[in-house]
């Protein structure tokens, strides 16, 4: 859903069809709440800190040779990034980047181009408020983590793509829920839950096409099984 890759435009076409038929078109948060200045700030580690202090010399020397191979940039670029910027920068290098925006903002500048209302079932500043949530050390591990295992990580990402395209959502939820690790309840489990309930605050008065990671769907606390807790029918678009 965040990513250009055009092996997940798949499903763009009948996406697109449906929200033509709806009132409001939503995403995680909308697009138009973004802070430049706050994302940025949020994107960088607090003054004197670098990642070259905080990571062990092995690990910021992988970083260093990932860096250069994949992105063609030393280290030193990401001497003073927030480590999920960096994890992120270094994932988004497995996968093409075909397309001039993400999956969710091409669906989102679609359903502004049709006129229709855009909301978000989180808002900005507590997507924020999430990443902040999670302490630097977690980070930390969880790039140390990624360093340690980028090939394997390239082929997980692989698999991933294919459910993506397949709509197989039990092994991408399983996948999700593996990289988050300490981080599940911040990062899956407690927005699953928020933003369960902003959908069913907007879709009671409106139609409503609403756009999330796959990762959010599955699962016993995913976002299907708490909306049909709620009382709504769950069925898949063929």
């Amino acid at each position: 859903m965040h990513v250009r890759d055009l092996r997940a435009f798949k499903w763009l076409a009948p996406a697109q069809a449906h929200i033509a038929n709806c009132e409001i078109f939503a995403t995680e948060f909308d697009f138009s709440e973004i802070d430049p200045v706050a994302l940025q700030s949020a994107l960088r580690l607090p003054e004197g800190q670098s990642l070259d202090m905080l990571l062990k010399p092995g690990t910021w020397k992988n970083l260093d040779r990932y860096a250069h191979k994949k992105l063609g940039v030393g280290a030193a670029v990401f001497r003073f990034q927030h480590p999920m910027s960096v994890s992120t920068a270094l994932t988004t290098a497995f996968l093409t980047e075909e397309a001039p925006q993400s999956l969710d903002e091409t669906l989102w500048n679609h359903a502004r181009f049709l006129g229709k209302t855009t909301a978000g079932v989180e808002t900005f500043d507590e997507q924020l408020q999430t990443l902040h949530s999670i302490t630097l050390d977690q980070h930390l591990k969880s790039l140390t983590w990624l360093l340690k295992n980028y090939n394997r990580q390239k082929k997980r990402l692989k698999k991933m793509m294919n459910w993506y395209v397949a709509g197989d959502l039990q092994p991408l939820y399983q996948a999700a829920k593996k990289d988050a690790k300490g981080m599940r309840k911040v990062m899956i489990y407690r927005r699953n839950k928020l933003m369960t309930q902003r959908f069913e605050e907007i879709s009671a008065n409106h139609s409503l096409f609403c756009a999330v990671g796959a990762g959010h769907l599955a699962g016993e606390k995913g976002m299907l099984r708490l909306l049909r807790k709620k009382g709504f029918v769950v069925k898949p678009v063929e």
